[in-house]
């Protein structure tokens, strides 16, 4: 299939040296906790960090990420150690490589200093049934108390959806006080909130802005900003300072008509997990030679950010009412807030309207076609992905679907993927053709 010879200008993104000095820095900090009279807490996934500001701990994360997935060989071991204790390919992916990590003696390894780090409780909000035994596990073999904050359903009754969610933030707040020997402080929870609903409207607006055509950004680099929520980091401030550096950059790149990619012709969505080990450059990058670029996810987009999306489809930035914290004073204020971000503005929470929220997401971003990834060790993100490709086809919007593994490379056929997206890409290419003929 003939490639596409460039379209718009481009430049490299500015805030990247900024990013990869943060995420030292973190590291540095995490590794230092215990030196430094710190409690440290394992989690990350999903959100409310405030409460790791309220108790000035770090965090290290649940899973292994960074160097550890670089080496496939490494990651394939990791899943190894784990079915040889009985954890198959049936459990959770990011499961099986963090118990692997415990089981090969390398999870919480500083390997600047040959020294582990032990966490001294895990604090997590679940958005997946995965995360639940994935902690008690982890609990039990690290011998340490497991605090979960369960994401309420919220269909029948918001209210009361509501009312389960903070009232689990403050039985969280009475545990870890006792866990840990220290007092809540809620001068630095009501900081770390404010920051940390700061960087989900900082993350929407950036999401809002890969609208334009072409857009600033690929979803490579959505997913990089995203690992910070990952991470369990948006209660700091220099993070919070980092998204307003990229969000300044991306308006700019808007302003200029930078494009992330400067053959785009056709824009994607990649709905599903994207590979945690290092063929995620490659999965992300191969549709671009034939001008596709993946710009976005539900996913993505609906972990860490805010959003509003009004009768007709059209996903704004939520009320700005609340967007630097206006308001929040107490720890009462705190959590009522933090509910508001993860019930009513955070569209990954809606379980039931999944498929619904692809198509009005994939129609306002003017999406040309949507990419969606059958993980078999990811129940919860890969559950009613069939169901979205038929509501997507439905709506007139191309979509296919392919197998793989966030976490274990040999169920990801690369061949086979890329065959697929050459075939795609062409019937993206032959519907815009035809489109043109009707118009002339």
């Amino acid at each position: 299939m003939q490639t596409v010879t460039d379209k718009y200008p481009t430049r490299p993104l500015e805030y990247f040296t900024k990013m990869k000095e943060l995420r030292r820095s973190i590291a540095r900090d995490t590794f230092s906790a215990k030196e430094r009279g710190k409690p440290v807490i394992m989690g990350g996934e999903g959100g409310v960090h405030a409460l790791y500001a309220a108790f000035d701990a770090e965090v290290i994360p649940a899973m292994p990420t960074g160097r550890d997935m670089r080496d496939i060989n490494w990651v394939i071991k990791l899943n190894q150690a784990a079915e040889d204790r009985g954890y198959g390919k049936d459990c959770c992916a990011t499961l099986r490589i963090a118990l692997g990590a415990h089981f090969l003696g390398t999870f919480g390894l500083d390997k600047t200093r040959g020294k582990h780090l032990s966490p001294d409780v895990i604090v997590n909000l679940i958005i997946c049934q995965g995360q639940i035994k994935s902690h008690q596990l982890h609990a039990e073999y690290l011998g340490i108390p497991n605090i979960n904050i369960e994401l309420p359903f919220f269909t029948h009754s918001p209210e009361l959806a509501k009312k389960n969610f903070i009232n689990q933030c403050h039985q969280a707040v009475e545990k870890l006080e006792r866990v840990l020997g220290r007092k809540c402080d809620d001068e630095k929870l009501v900081e770390g909130t404010k920051r940390e609903l700061r960087i989900r409207i900082s993350m929407a607006k950036i999401a809002l802005l890969q609208k334009t055509i072409p857009a600033p950004l690929k979803l490579r680099h959505m997913s990089s900003l995203m690992a910070f929520q990952l991470r369990g980091v948006t209660h700091r401030k220099d993070v919070a300072d980092f998204y307003d550096l990229v969000l300044e950059e991306v308006k700019q790149r808007v302003s200029d008509g930078i494009a992330a990619c400067e053959n785009e012709e056709f824009r994607l969505f990649h709905e599903g997990s994207l590979p945690w080990y290092t063929k995620l450059g490659d999965v992300l990058r191969y549709p671009e030679r034939y001008g596709a670029v993946y710009i976005g996810s539900l996913n993505n987009f609906g972990i860490g950010g805010c959003f509003i999306i009004d009768e007709q489809g059209c996903w704004d930035v939520a009320p700005a009412s609340w967007e630097m914290g206006q308001g929040i004073k107490s720890r009462e204020d705190a959590f009522e807030a933090l509910a508001e971000a993860c019930l009513n503005y955070s569209p990954f929470s809606r379980l039931f309207m999944r498929s619904e929220l692809r198509l009005s997401a994939a129609k306002d971003w003017k999406v040309d076609g949507v990419v969606l990834a059958l993980d078999r060790g990811c129940v919860g993100l890969t559950s009613g992905l069939y169901e979205s490709a038929l509501v997507i086809k439905e709506a007139g919007i191309r979509a296919t679907c392919y197998e793989t593994s966030s976490t274990y490379p040999p169920d990801f056929d690369e061949k086979g993927y890329q065959g697929l997206m050459d075939s795609f890409i062409e019937t993206l290419r032959t519907r815009k053709g035809a489109s043109n003929s009707h118009a002339r």
